[in-house]
């Protein structure tokens, strides 16, 4: 029940709060405005469960006249007689009648006022549970191979754009040229045809039809293969540094002194940076391609990092060469070589140095696969025909796009009034706005959507083939940060290798003199000087 509400006359006076302060007029007037919003949603919601007059029986009086005139339309369509209407009038009636007598008004509503409370409930509380420990899905970029994966299980992708095909300039100025040709073609059926609203939106979808599955077949075949190749060229990458660490590895285990260690791992870190470094500049334009090579030998000249550092006799030597990197290998064999003639490793004949020369065989193999996967692609004529193809099906989308764009807007123009057409022609609409609605969202997913997809999958194809970079930049791999971290793991192995924690460091040059077969292989080593030298 209402309770009730005090009076004017009771709150005219003033009274005073529990800490003797004068009430004010304003907040007098606030408390009464609050009280007359309360009760008024109390008697608006009492008035919606009983019905305005006590019965509430407008709405059903609404949906039974509706539904008698729905009837009388299709019989009338159908051309059935007077009296088979009559009686089909007569059964919905009395059916409608026992739907509506077996429940009062009061339940109905209350009823529904159940439903969607249970609505709304169950809508709040999935939305509450769907922002609960937000944290577990939080995306952090920091490049191509360094982000979190459980980011990508929620929403926040979909709007995230940072290092993806959506932030590529390319994929939205096709976009923009797909919604040209779709608006072209809707103003030229508008303006060629006198009645556009009375032409099938739908029969424009079968044009698209053909070549649909054709183009996702070749894009899922061709997405794989630059995967592949990509996974291929950073294993290459990767393998490389591979080789020099295990080399180092052998070099302190024989006690090599740290000066000659150093010398064999800034080759082969300067073979890896330089080796993306120049992947990098073969994809950019023929034009800064001589100011990139110039800049890129001053870096080596004057880096900051030991280990990526050359020497001006050094880079003379290399500058003029197309493919550098073998040549710095090369050099590290030679040393190898050097090593044995002096004693500091085992000999050519032994076992150890032919692992060695076959490390260094393996990161030539390694800097191979990463220059085969930026120079050999896949051949024209394949490239081609699927860019082609993709390029065709956006086109075709466009074309049905715009055709049911135009149908569209003419039957909603003949909805608001028949004449409303270029050409003065009466024209009756066939559907309802709803049903047009409808037939124009579906076909904005199909032709507009689908094309976008089609180009956005070619663009990630084209991307993942520049994986040092030059053309692209949305796939590269992030070798200068790769590189310099390796050279700070390196650089710690040198100083933990010097001081062991329970031993002293193990040099192979001393213990010469207790290995018979090494001793004699010194022995011939002197001997051949002396020849040599007579």
């Amino acid at each position: 029940r209402l309770k009730r509400s005090p009076s004017l006359a009771e709150h005219q006076h003033l009274t005073r709060d529990s800490d003797g302060d004068t009430v004010t007029t304003k907040q007098l007037a606030r408390s009464l405005k609050s009280i007359m919003a309360c009760y008024t949603w109390r008697l608006c919601l009492l008035l919606w469960i009983f019905g305005v007059n006590g019965e509430g029986d407008a709405c059903f009086a609404l949906a039974a006249s509706t539904k008698v005139l729905l009837q009388v339309a299709q019989n009338s369509s159908a051309g059935n007689s007077n009296s088979s209407t009559n009686k089909s009038l007569k059964t919905d009636d009395a059916t409608f009648e026992t739907s509506t007598l077996s429940w009062s008004n009061f339940q109905v509503r209350l009823l529904m006022l159940g439903v969607m409370t249970l609505f709304f409930a169950a809508c709040a509380a999935a939305w509450w549970f769907s922002f609960q420990h937000p944290d577990a899905f939080r995306l952090s970029l920091q490049d191509t191979m360094t982000y979190n994966a459980l980011g990508l299980l929620s929403w926040i992708a979909l709007v995230n754009a940072a290092r993806t095909v959506w932030g590529n300039y390319t994929l939205w100025i096709m976009a923009c040229r797909f919604l040209a040709v779709v608006l072209a073609i809707a103003v030229l059926e508008i303006s060629l045809f006198s009645d556009p609203g009375s032409m099938n939106p739908l029969a424009f979808s079968e044009i698209t039809n053909v070549l649909t599955v054709f183009v996702s077949l070749l894009l899922g075949f061709y997405l794989s293969s630059s995967i592949k190749r990509w996974t291929t060229c950073i294993d290459g990458f990767l393998s490389l540094f591979e080789v020099i660490r295990a080399l180092q590895m052998q070099l302190h285990a024989l006690g090599v002194a740290r000066v000659s260690i150093a010398k064999v791992v800034r080759y082969g870190m300067v073979s890896a940076w330089l080796s993306a470094r120049l992947q990098h500049i073969e994809g950019l334009d023929k034009h800064k391609r001589k100011a990139a090579v110039s800049d890129t030998w001053q870096e080596l000249r004057h880096s900051a990092e030991p280990y990526l550092r050359l020497t001006a006799e050094e880079c003379e030597k290399l500058k003029d060469i197309d493919d550098p990197c073998p040549i710095l290998w090369l050099w590290v064999a030679l040393f190898l070589g050097r090593l044995a003639a002096d004693g500091d490793i085992p000999p050519m004949a032994s076992p150890t140095y032919g692992r060695m020369v076959m490390l260094a065989n393996d990161a030539q193999v390694a800097l191979k696969e990463v220059r085969m996967c930026g120079e050999v692609k896949i051949p024209y004529l394949y490239t081609h025909t699927l860019s082609a193809v993709v390029h065709l099906n956006n086109i075709l989308c466009a074309i049905s796009m715009g055709l049911t764009l135009g149908a569209c807007i003419g039957e909603f123009l003949t909805i608001i009034d028949p004449r409303l057409t270029l050409y003065g022609e009466k024209s009756y609409p066939t559907s309802t706005a709803s049903q047009v609605g409808q037939v124009l969202m579906v076909q904005a997913l199909k032709c507009f959507c689908a094309p976008l997809l089609y180009q956005a999958c070619l663009e990630i194809c084209f991307c993942l083939y520049s994986a040092f970079g030059g053309e692209t930049d949305e796939a590269t791999i992030p070798a200068d940060r790769m590189v310099r971290e390796w050279t700070k793991e390196l650089d710690g192995l040198m100083d933990l290798a010097a001081k062991p924690p329970h031993w002293s460091a193990p040099v192979f040059k001393t213990a010469l003199s207790h290995v018979p077969d090494i001793q004699r292989t010194k022995a011939m080593m002197q001997s051949t000087k002396k020849g040599i030298r007579a």
